[in-house]
């Protein structure tokens, strides 16, 4: 393709928001409010306020494309010029911004950032120092020292030590000489996990900027947290929910099923070696409908029947991990992280203290809650009661949710 001269020193910015955000459980972080407005407007509004930014193309998922669309038409922003899908794999949909930078091609920008759209914290200085690392070199990412020991360790035993001094994090935004970028794209086919491998791939050089180690990416409902946090030091107040610690809110669960013979016992996710289980629509588990209810509860989303009712076919043998997480997504769409869950399961037989441990590290690894504080405890009626008779197994839990939003 022939270009026209590009515009001199000028900034196109692709922010690639195309991701499918599987470790967030499935909802889009760049669409999660922060602050009060979506994670991707933050970095929106500071590139579309740095004085040589001429274009900016917002590439979304197919799923998430009308949500981007709102969030561009809503914010007022000028230097917009299109919000596209974006391809396969990452490299792609950054192919795709490039083509539509290249549109018009008497407006090609001299200079191309690649940012994440769920970085919120890019400011001014990141890009301006990207800009003249480009301009020297051709190529800049920005990128933080390396701070914990890092060991090669495959199979999980430890075969080298590398030496941290020359080891980098490397964030975005990248920023390249827009014919730098594009070539690498035209010659490199494999995969690469980000444009510097593309255009180092290419055979160009690639050097760093500093980053900053508020420049997170969110990827995970903890992150989501730590970045309201950074956003209130940022904005000099105490809490962006207007309440600070005493924001938490709290719900309560409780559930409880007969045994049945047939083992093995399903609890809090573990099968345990017992000749009876619960019988239930789904597997029966109340330890996890306990927590799932009470995370519903907090968020004042209802209760576990209205949201996973048992007339529903789909939930017959349902694994109930998947509630918890169901749920967990639901509370945190609706601005909420569960950071606590404190469990008690009520059990005359069998004696379950050995499997709390295994329960608590089982439930801590189910999306939304992988970030939690989970802790489980194990009681009896003391022969009271029909659980005291060993007729059946009920649970109740207490979950914490704290705001992530205003």
């Amino acid at each position: 393709m022939a270009y026209m001269s590009n515009a001199v020193n000028r900034l196109g910015v692709i922010v690639v928001a195309a991701g499918r955000s599987s470790r967030m459980g499935g909802v889009d972080k760049q669409l999660l409010r922060l602050g009060g407005i979506p994670v991707i407007l933050h970095s929106l509004r500071a590139f579309e306020s740095f004085s040589s930014t001429s274009s900016i193309v917002l590439v979304m998922s197919e799923d998430n494309f009308a949500a981007g669309i709102n969030v561009v038409e809503e914010s007022g922003l000028s230097k917009i010029v299109d919000v596209v899908v974006g391809g396969e794999r990452r490299q792609d949909s950054v192919k795709i911004g490039l083509d539509v930078l290249a549109s018009n091609v008497n407006e090609i920008p001299e200079f191309v950032a690649v940012h994440d759209g769920a970085r919120p914290f890019v400011d001014h200085e990141l890009i301006e120092r990207g800009m003249s690392t480009a301009r020297a070199i051709g190529a800049g990412i920005a990128a933080v020292p390396v701070k914990d020991t890092i060991k090669v360790a495959p199979h999980k035993i430890i075969t080298d030590t590398l030496d941290r001094s020359e080891l980098w994090a490397i964030q975005t935004p990248q920023i390249f000489r827009y014919d730098v970028l594009n070539t690498a794209h035209d010659v490199v086919r494999d995969d690469v996990t980000d444009d510097a491998s593309m255009v180092e791939s290419s055979g160009g050089i690639v050097a760093t900027f500093s980053g900053s180690d508020e420049n997170i990416k969110i990827t995970t409902p903890e992150d989501l947290h730590l970045a309201s946090l950074i956003l209130e030091q940022r904005l000099g107040q105490s809490s962006l929910s207007g309440s600070g610690p005493s924001g938490s809110i709290f719900g309560i669960g409780f559930d409880g099923h007969r045994l049945v013979v047939g083992g093995p016992l399903r609890l809090g996710g573990v099968d345990i070696d017992f000749g009876y289980h619960l019988d239930g629509h789904s597997d029966g588990d109340v330890l996890l409908h306990s927590i799932a209810s009470a995370i519903l509860g907090a968020a004042n989303l209802g209760d576990l029947g209205g949201q996973f009712p048992s007339s529903d076919e789909r939930y017959i043998n349902f694994d109930s991990t998947k509630f918890i997480a169901e749920s967990a997504r639901k509370a945190l769409l609706d601005g909420w992280l569960v950071e606590h869950v404190d469990a008690t399961i009520i059990a005359q037989r069998p004696k379950l203290a050995a499997e709390a441990l295994s329960m608590a590290a089982k439930i801590g690894e189910i999306d939304g809650l992988d970030n939690s504080t989970i802790n489980i405890k194990i009681t009896s009626t003391d022969s009271v009661g029909s659980i005291g008779a060993g007729e059946g197994i009920a649970a109740q839990a207490i979950a914490t949710l704290i705001p992530i939003k205003e």
